[in-house]
């Protein structure tokens, strides 16, 4: 057993009976790799990552391989959602030198932490293109024995391009921040994918801050267009096998243009994302089958991912010990046990039938099925019973599945992913009528705060058995808007409060002195990462840059503070030439700017005792999708005349008549109150016109 006896993360634990030498990060390991004059080779993954488990398994569990790994180097192993500011240190470096990233990482480093070569997937020998592990161990170290300076002045080169400089404003583009916007838009329809959704071709991602900025777009400027591209990638996943058809929840990404196979680890973050991101496409258009696909998709965070005692674990893994998706793909003598011989080609028909949607083994993945009419005329049946008999498949299909071997769970307790998840749920739980998402939202955040926070500071995680590694950007800031979510959702001051707080907290040791925006980690980040990563562009969840511009253009809204939207406004007009520019990095920031732009609604809820009786009303504020529209909620205990508790946008009105009531605003000037739920769309269409 090596260094890695004494960890938690399941990824390293995965690796701590490996032959290689392992060490956790840490000064340690650095230390020694002084001592012994030695490169160090670090290898980034996470558990739920399948090439990941393909090199450990070819490579890592070799004690050949293993012996030559040890013998010149010394050896860390990271998992990047523990550290993801390690992993985002090294994954630009990764992507400065080689053009590309992925996992698994492999960097190889000097002894202070530089890196100076890099790549992602090697098999053990040289195979279809790629260097053999053993040869590119052998020639990394050979260059670090034999050609010291050339190593040292390349690794000293590479950490001064990737130093962050401070943000610089590169002039005001054309047409100001609505022509970035509408720049951007048109990019990003040129380079949809017309017949079956998404943005660009395989392997094709979600990609849902550029859906939710499409979206956007379409509410707020009335683009067909933008709203067309959401419309069709919505249903082409909700249809295909990035979906699970029998136990929901939906894949990371597609391997293929069609959406027919996926890469099968299921992510929190996707899943809250896309949660998210259907409710916003039914507010929009009114489809109820995005409804019902963003229900599904939170009941499975609920039934799959909810940890004992509140919050979402990570991920579900890819692999079993059968294969990559050997638990979701199906064989046809697997298919035809279940259905009957007899309803075999129905059964393939239902769910799309094999060929396209098949795995690298064969095995067919179960997609959504074609034409209805087709189907009813080829099979003879009548139309009313063509769902039914789907829905009876997938109850036996499901049953069966039940009974493999399931993929592994990471239990890891993920702070900004968890914000995502509550962020969504709230939203849910008020647009569709349904507490039971308020109430996992709810249980997620106190999970958070009573697991998650070490001396009354939050942390990035909650291991299983205590709250590890300092909070991210992107927690903090994930963390705000959930909780004013929360506020929204339960009238509660107290959420209100708190993302006030992390805000204040990340101004304080987040902010980048030298110019506007923020850094990933606080001033006293790892002494041993050679930069302080700062991430402006959207990976697989949006940016921590553009949570926090979010956050302070919401905070604004709520206090009136003009600190909070100097700051976002900052942000949105130094990374504007940019995002334009490169719109598919920018969705989130782009849908915080496309806000902005459309001007900012404030609406404050005045509420008597108890809590809740504002969601009638909310519900009303919450029937459409309005991203330029902040809501605060002031409470009026027994007895006063005016709101004492909440943020400052609510305090000091009054109720109507004792009830409910709302105050729509545009800019801080508010119209006539109302405590007539039907008048709220009214008074919000009118407040929308400058």
């Amino acid at each position: 057993m090596n260094h890695l006896a004494a960890e938690t993360s399941p990824y390293l634990r995965q690796h701590r009976d490996n032959p290689v030498d392992w060490y956790p990060w840490g000064e340690e390991a650095f230390r020694l790799a002084r001592q012994r004059d030695c490169p160090v080779l670090l290898s980034v993954g996470y558990s739920a990552c399948h090439w990941c488990h393909v090199m450990a398994h070819e490579s890592f569990e070799d004690p050949e391989l293993a012996a030559v790994q040890n013998r010149l180097f010394v050896n860390i192993k990271v998992d990047r959602e523990e550290r993801p500011d390690v992993d985002r240190v090294y994954m630009d470096a990764l992507q400065a030198l080689t053009g590309s990233g992925g996992w698994p990482m492999t960097v190889f480093l000097l002894p202070d932490a530089r890196p100076f070569f890099a790549g992602t997937y090697f098999p053990p020998e040289d195979r279809r293109g790629l260097p053999g592990f053993r040869r590119v161990m052998e020639m990394a170290a050979s260059a670090y024995r034999d050609r010291r300076q050339e190593v040292v002045s390349s690794a000293e080169r590479l950490s001064q391009a990737l130093a962050p400089a401070p943000l610089v404003p590169l002039g005001s583009p054309e047409g100001g921040m609505a022509g970035v916007l509408a720049d951007a838009e048109a990019r990003l329809i040129r380079n949809a994918d017309p017949d079956f959704g998404g943005i660009g071709g395989a392997p094709k991602f979600p990609q849902c801050a550029v859906l939710e900025f499409l979206l956007s777009r379409e509410v707020l400027n009335g683009s067909v267009a933008a709203g067309t591209v959401v419309e069709r990638s919505l249903e082409a996943m909700a249809a295909g096998g990035l979906r699970d058809q029998l136990g929901e929840g939906f894949h990371r990404y597609s391997v293929d243009q069609r959406w027919a196979v996926p890469h099968f680890e299921k992510m929190l973050y996707d899943n809250a994302q896309l949660v998210r991101l259907y409710l916003h496409g039914w507010q929009a258009h009114r489809n109820p089958a995005h409804l019902d696909v963003a229900l599904r998709t939170a009941d499975f965070l609920i039934s799959q991912l909810e940890l004992p005692g509140g919050g979402f674990a990570a991920s579900l893994d890819a692999d079993t010990e059968q294969g990559e998706g050997a638990f979701y793909a199906w064989t046809a003598d697997e298919l035809a046990a279940v259905v009957g011989e007899e309803r075999l080609g129905l059964a393939e028909a239902l769910f799309g039938g094999p060929g396209e949607a098949s795995t690298e083994q064969g095995a067919m993945v179960l997609r959504g099925g074609g034409d209805p009419q087709v189907l009813t005329v080829r099979f003879k049946i009548a139309p009313a019973d063509l769902g039914k008999i789907r829905d009876s498949m997938i109850a036996d299909l499901r049953q069966v599945r039940s009974q493999r071997p399931a993929p592994g769970r990471d239990d890891k307790l993920i702070v900004g992913w968890n914000a995502l998840a509550i962020t969504s749920l709230s939203e849910l739980s008020v647009a569709a009528d349904q507490p039971r998402y308020l109430d996992a939202a709810v249980r997620c955040a106190k999970a958070i705060l009573d697991r998650a926070r070490l001396d009354g500071r939050l942390c990035h995680l909650f291991d299983g058995s205590a709250a590890r590694f300092t909070a991210t950007l992107d927690d903090l800031a994930g963390m705000g808007l959930a909780g004013l979510s929360l506020h929204e959702a339960t009238g509660d001051a107290s959420w209100f409060e708190l993302s006030s707080e992390w805000a204040l907290l990340v101004e304080a040791e987040y902010r980048d002195p030298a110019g506007p925006g923020w850094f990933d980690t606080p001033l006293d980040h790892d002494a041993n990462l050679a930069l302080r990563p700062r991430s402006l562009e959207d990976g697989a969840q949006p940016s921590g840059t553009s949570l926090m511009a979010e956050l302070c253009l919401k905070l604004y809204a709520l206090t009136g503070d003009g600190s909070w939207r100097d700051r976002a406004s900052a942000v949105l007009e130094t990374l504007s030439s940019a995002a334009g520019r490169f719109p598919s990095a920018f969705g989130a920031l782009l849908t915080v700017a496309a806000s902005s732009e459309a001007g900012q609604i404030e609406v404050a809820l005045l509420v008597p005792e108890p809590l809740g009786s504002h969601l009638a009303l909310l519900r009303q504020v919450r029937s459409k999708w309005r991203p330029q529209v902040a809501v605060g909620v002031g409470r009026i205990a027994e007895g006063a005349s005016e709101a004492q508790l909440g943020p400052p946008l609510s305090r000091s009105r009054p109720l109507l008549a004792g009830v409910a009531t709302a105050y729509v605003c545009r800019d801080f000037a508010c119209r006539l109150p109302t405590s007539d739920e039907g008048a709220i769309e009214r008074e919000l269409d009118g407040a929308a016109i400058p």
